[in-house]
């Protein structure tokens, strides 16, 4: 399927469907200062929620917020520890 910029812009969108509209991307300050520490040493994403009381979800699009705002870093092993 080929992206036609024209044909988006002329048609009206239909259907429309918000995503993600189930998961809370309200943060406390104090919890998106103690976010990097726990991705520092290495926490597993599944673990980070549950100690924030989370879906995984939540913890990843933070994640994603602060690392747009270079307050993380990549890390060696990636979202998941291995098992």
């Amino acid at each position: 399927m080929a992206f036609h910029k024209q044909s988006i812009l002329r048609n009206p969108r239909k259907n429309r469907v918000v995503v993600l509209e189930d998961l809370n991307f309200f943060w406390d300050e104090p919890e998106l200062k103690e976010l990097p520490e726990c991705w520092e040493l290495g926490g597993d994403v599944r673990l980070v929620a549950l100690h924030f009381d989370r879906d995984p979800d939540e913890v990843l699009m933070a994640l994603i917020h602060l690392a747009r705002k270079d307050k993380i870093t990549r890390r060696k092993g990636g979202l998941l520890l291995e098992s």
